[in-house]
């Protein structure tokens, strides 16, 4: 049976997507195993779409790219209360304090703040049912984060977001976003500190509105959520 729309006692801010190179994995994985596999097509077009889609239903979107294991997850740690949704498509059990509490596991999802898609479909349908019953703040803002690939351009290595396809390295996707975070683990004496870069070292896609940010931050979706939302 299919579970009813929660509608949240305080609305919803953000969502954070998680990761779009896990959907479009899942995605090829299962076009593979049908007889109708297109092997020729580009499977980050979907992601274009579907950002299209988030800032149609009045999304502010911000892409975080980065390595595992770099904080893209973890970085949800600082937000309100019930004022995100978590589409965790990694599968992933939420590996920081507090994180079980707001999120439940990947096995007992904490729904509606808490789902597995396998689709962007079933997330575009999940915060369309969301939107219906009033639950987003009007101002609200996705979180897309996806892993990087390394390219050569003439002798030079760069970084973008890795998709499954070449046409979308054509259609210069991350133009498509105004914010674009690159996460970073740094050796911190005897620890490690994650952090987001913010502005574009001529070798990967970071880019930020002017002045807002400084070139290196604490990874913490909440922080820059309220400069964007203040700016």
């Amino acid at each position: 049976m299919e579970q009813e729309q929660e509608k949240p006692k305080t609305k919803v801010r953000s969502i954070c997507v998680d990761t779009l190179t896990g959907i479009q994995t899942e995605m090829y994985m299962t076009s593979v195993k049908k007889p109708t596999h297109d092997k020729w097509r580009d499977w980050g077009v979907d992601i274009w779409s579907f950002n299209s889609d988030l800032q149609n239903m009045g999304f502010n979107t911000i892409l975080v790219l980065g390595e595992p294991g770099t904080g893209k997850s973890t970085s949800m740690r600082n937000l309100p209360h019930k004022s995100n949704i978590w589409f965790n498509a990694d599968k992933k059990d939420p590996v920081w304090l507090g994180g079980r509490e707001e999120y439940g596991t990947k096995r007992k999802p904490n729904y509606p703040y808490h789902m597995i898609p396998k689709t962007y479909k079933e997330i575009i349908d999940h915060i369309a049912k969301a939107l219906e019953a009033g639950a987003f703040e009007e101002d609200r803002f996705a979180f897309l984060t996806g892993h990087t690939e390394e390219f050569k351009k003439g002798n030079d290595v760069r970084y973008r977001l890795k998709t499954i396809g070449n046409v979308t390295t054509k259609m210069q996707l991350e133009g498509k976003f105004e914010t674009v975070l690159y996460t970073r683990a740094m050796r911190d004496g005897s620890s490690t500190k994650y952090v987001f870069e913010t502005e574009n070292d001529g070798f990967n896609t970071v880019r930020s509105p002017q002045g807002l940010f400084d070139p290196i931050i604490e990874n913490d979706y909440n922080f820059v959520l309220q400069k964007l939302l203040n700016y």
